[in-house]
C-alpha cells in the first residue's frame, strides 16, 4: 500500500477515491470503502483513500475536536488489511481550509490524484467552511469527468445509525462490550509501557502502566476485562483506568495486570483491547481493602474469561 502526501501526488493511473476522516473505520466506513474498491476493480483504477492526518476541528474549533477512536498508525494497518492501493494523507493547513469546494475537487482530486470515481457518505462536507456537499460533487461530475457514488448510512435493527460519534459515546460510558457490533472489532488503544509508582509490584500485583496519545479516547474510569498484545503474543488482562482514588494525588493511569506473564516490557509498544467493564472505580477505606478487591477481581476474571480460553 502506498502512502502519499497530497502535495507530492503525481500519477498517471486513474483512481477511485473514498473521501472522509474515517475515525474508527467502523462498519459504515468499511461499506463506503468497499463500494470504492468495487468501483476501482470494475474499471481497472487504483483504489485510494484521502483523509486528514488530524481531525479538522483541531484547527477550526480545537475545544470541540473529538478524542479519536483510532490513531493514524492503526488506521493505516486496517486500510492495508482491506487491500487499499493508496492512502493520501492531507494536513489541514490554512491553504486546504480555505480551498473553495470546486477548487478542492478540480485541483486536488481530478488534477493531482486523477480521480475518475469519487465515493462519499451521505453527509460528507468539504471545502471552505464545509460548504461543499455530495450534490455539488454530482453537479460537476460530467464536466470534470468522474463518477460519483453517495453511500447511505448503515442502520442496525433498532434504527441506530452507525457513526463515530455514537461509538465514542459508547466508549466514554464504559459500554465497551457493545462497540464491536458497530466497529467490527473490539475497541483498542496503542501505547507504550512506562514506569509508574511501582505500587502494584509492591503489593505483589505487578501491572503494566500504559501511556497513550492524549488525543485518543478512553473508556470511563473503572476496571475492565482486557486482552493485550505484547511482541505479537496475546494475553488476558485486568485493566484499571482512572486515578486510583484510594491513594492521594495518584496520577491518571491505565494499568494492566497481565495473566500468566512475568517479563520486563518497559519501553515496549503494546495494544490493549477492551472487552467488558467489571466495576466502577471507587475509593476504599484502606489499602488492604483495595488489594483484597483487586485480588477478587483477578480471580473472577480468571474464572469467567481466562480459564480454559487460549487467545494465542
Amino acid at each position: 500500500m502506498e502512502i502519499i502526501d497530497w502535495r507530492d501526488a503525481s500519477q498517471n493511473q486513474p483512481t477511485a477515491i473514498a473521501l472522509g476522516f474515517f475515525d474508527g473505520i467502523h462498519l459504515g466506513h468499511r461499506h463506503l470503502m468497499e463500494e470504492m474498491i468495487r468501483m476501482a476493480g470494475d474499471n481497472g483504477w487504483k483504489s485510494c483513500v484521502l483523509t486528514f492526518k488530524q481531525h479538522p476541528l483541531t484547527k477550526v474549533f480545537p475545544k470541540y475536536a473529538p478524542k479519536l477512536i483510532t490513531s493514524n498508525e492503526e488506521k493505516l494497518r486496517i486500510l492495508q488489511e482491506m487491500g487499499i492501493d493508496q492512502v493520501v494523507f492531507m494536513e489541514f493547513t490554512d491553504e486546504v481550509m480555505n480551498l473553495e469546494p470546486r477548487d478542492f475537487v478540480k485541483k486536488i482530486l481530478v488534477d493531482r490524484l486523477k480521480a475518475k470515481g469519487i465515493v462519499v457518505g451521505f453527509n460528507y462536507n468539504f471545502g471552505k467552511k464545509g460548504t461543499g456537499n455530495s450534490k455539488m460533487l454530482e453537479s460537476w461530475s460530467k464536466e470534470l469527468g468522474y463518477d460519483v457514488k453517495v453511500v447511505d448510512p448503515i442502520v442496525d435493527k433498532e434504527g441506530q445509525v452507525v457513526s463515530s460519534t455514537f461509538i465514542r459515546n459508547l466508549i466514554v460510558n464504559g459500554k465497551v462490550d457493545r462497540v464491536a457490533k458497530y466497529l467490527g472489532r473490539d475497541f483498542s488503544v496503542l501505547g507504550k509501557v512506562i514506569r509508574g509508582k511501582g505500587l502494584g509490584r509492591q503489593f505483589h500485583i505487578p501491572t503494566a502502566n500504559i501511556k497513550i496519545a492524549e488525543n485518543h479516547i478512553l473508556p470511563d474510569a473503572g476496571v475492565y476485562y482486557t486482552t493485550i498484545e505484547v511482541e505479537g503474543e496475546m494475553y488476558h488482562g485486568l485493566t484499571n483506568v482512572g486515578h486510583n482514588p484510594t491513594f492521594e494525588n495518584h496520577p491518571f493511569s491505565i494499568e494492566t495486570f497481565i495473566y500468566d506473564f512475568d517479563r520486563d516490557i518497559y519501553g515496549n509498544t503494546v495494544q490493549l483491547f477492551f472487552h467488558k467493564k467489571i466495576r466502577k472505580e471507587r475509593k476504599f477505606d484502606s489499602v488492604d481493602a483495595l488489594i483484597a478487591q483487586i485480588q477478587s477481581d483477578i480471580a473472577m476474571i480468571r474464572e469467567k474469561y481466562v480459564k480454559g480460553r487460549s487467545i494465542r
